[in-house]
């Protein structure tokens, strides 16, 4: 199979698994962004799209070779950044001084969690473009559209592509938000991705449709690019996108979770039950699950399968769709249940949901007629995906406070801060989901009455911030979340109603 830059991308398929999209018509553009509501920025959470399962236990031999595209793309970005690895050598062996500390069984599970980013974009062994033998472990298998597992695969890069297509109709053409130009629209962009390597091809793609193409061909994802585009990310210590793993009492509420335990919930003991007695699956599936795991005993069962449908594979003859669903909603219960809570919140996803209100008042404070500031601490820690190599911006690359924020993320990103903002819907989030945090500025419409502050402002937020005329909305793929501190009269629009917060009940949510 020969595949071409210039290959157009194909519509959605029928089978997909990605997330909904709003339709932009005349209609829901008059309703969501009424002439009186101004969009000052928009700050965007999305997750990869569809990619191969990250481990192959109950489908052994199930070819996935769905990754011809993605393979030249990632060669090609591993070379720019001088990370490239022959076919015929062996990978880096990442550094052991990662793991340390005092407590053996707390670093030991952290120290699987992932690598850096010296080395995880670097963890195929599918490596396109040198000469020798295709990879010992799998000889007869291997052919150029072979993925790895958990590799992003060419229905994934689609999927991102028409997310990126998406954003650019509504905040480049109809909302004018950023210039539909990618060299003018640079300094008004902020890019961050995980260090993975399926979020960063992910980034690559959305950033294809966002700006595309004169002749809608893929982008090189070369030096060129990156040059065009400053795309950064973290090292895994630094990185608050995967929540505070760094923190032992949030972690581990995540270790060593026993299927015993698991099925003290009735409900979780009847998935557990019809499960295992499937044909099909079922042994397999009492062997994956019955051993204590990281975060959720069935959400391998789930990626496994998830995975098929996401792909146009058929599921295994007894699994019905009902089923799945219900695996999906106990891997969702076990990874988000610790979050539930107020304290889980705070100690996963505080540093990260500080990120988010730090740029959004810095964008809130700016003048129409004022140059643009440079962000602040929230930037810390930032690594740029530059030709040449992976390395620290200096101060002249110092992003500047972004119109348009973009954040390449995973679902148990987006999960939690969804379920911060409200969002209590029990099913597994869908590839290329997004959260989108859009801050408005309202000059025509008088503002509610101050309402009493029931909570303080976050403490990194400084007193003296003028909030009045200024709203923000959280939109989860094509549904508004209506947060429960916007409820109450005072809190929200007066005309737009609850679904638009007021800046000041946003922050003490």
């Amino acid at each position: 199979m020969f595949w071409s830059k210039n290959e157009a991308v194909p519509p959605r398929p029928a089978f997909s698994e990605a997330a909904p999209l709003p339709q932009l018509t005349s209609q829901y553009m008059s309703q969501a962004y009424p002439d009186y509501l101004q969009l000052v920025q928009a700050q965007v959470f999305f997750r990869h799209g569809e990619r191969s399962p990250v481990a192959a236990r109950l489908t052994d031999g199930q070819p996935w070779a769905f990754c011809h595209r993605g393979n030249y793309l990632h060669a090609e970005f591993m070379k720019a950044i001088n990370q490239f690895v022959p076919l015929h050598e062996d990978l880096p062996v990442p550094n052991p001084g990662r793991i340390g500390g005092s407590n053996a069984k707390y670093t030991r599970k952290t120290a699987t969690l992932k690598s850096g980013v010296e080395y995880e974009p670097a963890k195929w062994n599918v490596r396109l473009g040198s000469e020798g033998p295709p990879p010992p472990r799998a000889p007869a298998a291997w052919s150029p559209a072979t993925c790895e597992m958990g590799q992003l695969t060419d229905i994934g890069l689609d999927s991102l592509y028409r997310t990126g297509a998406y954003l650019r109709a509504l905040y480049a053409d109809k909302l004018r938000l950023v210039p539909r130009d990618a060299p003018a629209a640079r300094h008004a962009l902020y890019v961050r991705t995980t260090d993975y390597s399926r979020v960063i091809q992910s980034t690559h793609a959305l950033l294809a449709g966002l700006f595309p193409t004169r002749d809608a061909s893929w982008p090189a994802f070369n030096s060129e690019f990156l040059q065009k585009f400053a795309i950064h990310t973290r090292l895994h210590q630094d990185e608050t996108m995967h929540g505070n793993f760094g923190c032992y009492n949030f972690i581990r509420q995540f270790l060593d979770i026993s299927m015993p335990d698991a099925r003290k919930d009735k409900w979780i003991d009847d998935v557990y039950r019809q499960t295992v007695q499937l044909a099909s699956i079922g042994d397999s599936v009492r062997q994956v699950t019955d051993r204590p795991m990281f975060g959720s005993n069935f959400h391998f069962v789930y990626d496994e399968l998830i995975a098929l449908a996401a792909h146009g594979l058929p599921l295994p003859s007894d699994v019905t769709r009902a089923h799945l669903d219900s695996l999906g909603r106990v891997a969702h219960h076990q990874w988000m249940h610790p979050v539930h809570p107020l304290a889980g919140q705070r100690l996963g996803f505080g540093r990260l949901l500080n990120d988010v209100v730090q740029t959004m008042v810095q964008a809130a404070e700016l003048q129409a007629d004022a140059s643009v500031p440079r962000m602040g601490a929230q930037t810390a820690g930032n690594l740029l995906l530059a030709p040449g190599g992976v390395r620290a911006p200096t101060a002249d690359e110092a992003p500047a406070v972004p119109r348009l924020a973009l954040y390449g993320c995973h679902d148990v990103t987006i999960g939690p801060l969804a379920l911060a903002m409200g969002h209590m819907d029990p099913d597994w989030l869908p590839y290329a989901s997004m959260l989108t945090f859009e801050l408005f500025r309202d000059h025509a419409t008088p503002p509610p009455q101050p309402a009493q502050r029931d909570l303080p402002r976050p403490p990194t937020v400084a007193a003296p911030l003028d909030t009045a005329g200024r709203y923000v909305r959280v939109r989860l793929n094509d549904k508004v979340l209506e947060l429960p501190t916007c409820q109450a009269h005072g809190k929200h629009h007066t005309r737009m109603g609850p679904s638009l917060c007021t800046l000041d009940a946003f922050l003490e949510h």
